[in-house]
């Protein structure tokens, strides 16, 4: 059951099309999927970058964060960082679902050590939380809640504030001592074989606020965001002010969504108990013919190109 609560991200899709446009002032040269891929990494510390109409990411990777370990560690990198128990906890944040007790399980720590050190990390700016809108079933008076509900609890999650932090605790942290030796080449095979699956995580980001700048002059929408439940995760579930639900899924892929993505994404909503009044897919590589088209007016489709109106 989806619980909607007007004040849980209602500004986020502002910040993040002010984050990623700020982003794009410091290297308007970028062209969109580049631009989305380097902000997947360097977002949050580009006012300390260079980067010429030339540079790889690769070489950028290398050259503005490899060769400035000790740096970017010491002088970017809030001191409270480096204490053993956040440092476990931020690399769990980081390969995790995200949501707090499987955060805290994967770290090795205890729940109460867990709630201070992320209470500590979101004061100082690191991470932020990002509440569930799952509501239980109430449970009547005398009666036991259902075998499958047993044991159940609606979880907040964790999540990093900028790109950048992310990109540290997901490739850098876990090859540091390598690093600090100059020896790059297992973070350079880490980075190659999850990268895309690491820039999906923004581009869900960018999507949910594309959304809400679409929606944003006939009937704005007042909530959206990553929406988790007991059966399912949805990258994209928004609500409109005259109550129209949207949900979505984003497909940072070097191939076309196909039709197909559009049964799995209404029987996923099935299970949810979501009943959608629009489905909205975005993708990197485009879309079939066949789904390009549709003429149903309840798909919406979003390629790379949709994504330049954050940028305006």
């Amino acid at each position: 059951m989806l619980c909607y609560n007007k004040q849980t991200n209602r500004s986020e899709g502002k910040r993040e099309i002010e984050k990623f446009r700020c982003f794009h002032d410091h290297f308007p040269h970028l062209e969109i999927e580049h631009l989305i891929e380097y902000y997947a990494v360097f977002g949050g510390v580009e006012k300390h970058l260079t980067l010429g109409f030339s540079d790889s990411l690769q070489s950028c990777i290398e050259t503005m964060i490899l060769d400035r370990y000790e740096f970017l560690k010491t002088k970017i990198m809030p001191p409270p960082c480096f204490d053993a128990t956040n440092r476990r906890l931020l690399r769990a944040v980081a390969v995790s679902d995200g949501k707090m007790i499987n955060v805290f399980r994967r770290a090795g720590i205890g729940r109460s050590e867990g709630y201070s050190a992320c209470s500590e990390l979101q004061r100082i700016g690191v991470l932020y939380e990002e509440h569930s809108r799952e509501s239980l079933p109430p449970v009547a008076p005398g009666m036991k809640k259902r075998r499958e509900e047993r044991g159940y609890a609606v979880q907040s999650k964790i999540r990093f504030t900028h790109p950048f932090y992310r990109f540290w605790y997901t490739f850098i942290e876990p090859h540091a001592q390598e690093i600090e030796k100059g020896i790059y080449e297992p973070f350079k095979e880490d980075l190659e074989s999850s990268f895309d699956r690491y820039v999906s995580f923004t581009f869900e980001d960018l999507s949910n606020a594309l959304i809400k700048r679409t929606f944003e002059a006939e009937d704005p929408i007042f909530e959206k965001g990553n929406y988790w439940d007991r059966h399912n995760e949805f990258d994209l579930v928004a609500r409109t002010r005259d109550d129209r639900m949207i949900v979505g899924e984003c497909k940072w892929k070097g191939h076309k969504v196909c039709k197909s993505l559009v049964s799995k994404l209404k029987s996923k909503c099935e299970r949810s108990g979501l009943k959608p009044d629009y489905l909205a897919l975005f993708s990197k590589s485009g879309f079939s013919k066949e789904l390009k088209g549709s003429n149903d007016p309840t798909i919406l489709c979003f390629d790379l190109n949709d994504f330049e109106r954050l940028l305006a």
